[in-house]
């Protein structure tokens, strides 16, 4: 049965008490408000499940001079909160039909990256073959700045697409319950819940949380182990 964002709109008043949709403080626009807020802030670092890792493809080149790219900039929808220590770009001429691809180190600490390439050199970069890049908030910045067209693939963590309406889909429907009650804590600590209350929608979090990740675990055991050399 596919649910969508009205099934975890229905949990919250439930959770919450909050069931006049009139009312400004419970209507369907501010409790779709803390729903969002809660994937796309809260969530995002709260677990790391299967389903939310992926790839992400784009292409870089020689037009963008000083080598600084953005989701935006990019054209990307699907944008991601981390990235992998590694990921690949393509060759211009590969070595055979099996070897077209090499490995972009990539950094998230800026000090570690402009300590390499430095800062204040953009005027003097020259053009060539990318092998490092920094992922830092919004921004991807390659070094070397591309001589042409590469494509780059990166794998990471995705951020969940803002939900318009209540009547989109959700992603996964066994997200339902734990998107609802983290939506439902956020909304009882902004409104000054009673500690009662709160406490009672903290263990109903707690566990909604356990069962989802619960299901990443049992994924987890399922794997190939991979060796640490």
């Amino acid at each position: 049965m596919a649910q969508d964002v009205s099934d975890c709109l229905r949990i919250m008043r439930l959770a919450l008490g909050r069931r006049n949709e009139n009312d400004e403080d419970s209507s369907t626009p501010t409790l779709l408000q803390y729903i969002n807020d809660f994937v796309n802030l809260t969530m995002t670092d709260d677990i790391k499940i299967f389903e939310q890792f992926g790839t992400l493809q784009f292409n870089i080149d020689e037009t963008v001079t000083d080598g600084v790219y953005t989701f935006n900039s990019l054209g990307v929808t699907q944008q991601f909160s981390n990235i992998s220590i590694e990921g690949f770009v393509s060759l211009t001429a590969p070595v055979d039909s099996s070897v077209s691809w090499n490995r972009l180190e990539i950094y998230q600490d800026p000090s570690v990256f402009f300590d390499i390439w430095g800062v204040n050199n953009v005027d003097i970069l020259i053009a060539g073959y990318p092998t490092q890049m920094l992922f830092y908030g919004n921004e991807f910045t390659f070094r070397t700045i591309p001589n042409t067209q590469y494509t780059i693939v990166l794998f990471g963590y995705k951020i969940v697409p803002i939900f318009a309406d209540s009547t989109d889909a959700l992603p996964f429907d066994h997200w339902m319950r734990y998107i609802a009650y983290g939506a439902a804590l956020n909304y009882a600590r902004d409104y000054r819940f009673e500690d009662e209350s709160r406490a009672r929608l903290e263990k109903d979090f707690a566990h909604e949380r356990k069962l989802l990740l619960t299901r990443t675990h049992n994924q987890r055991k399922l794997s190939r182990a991979q060796p640490r050399f």
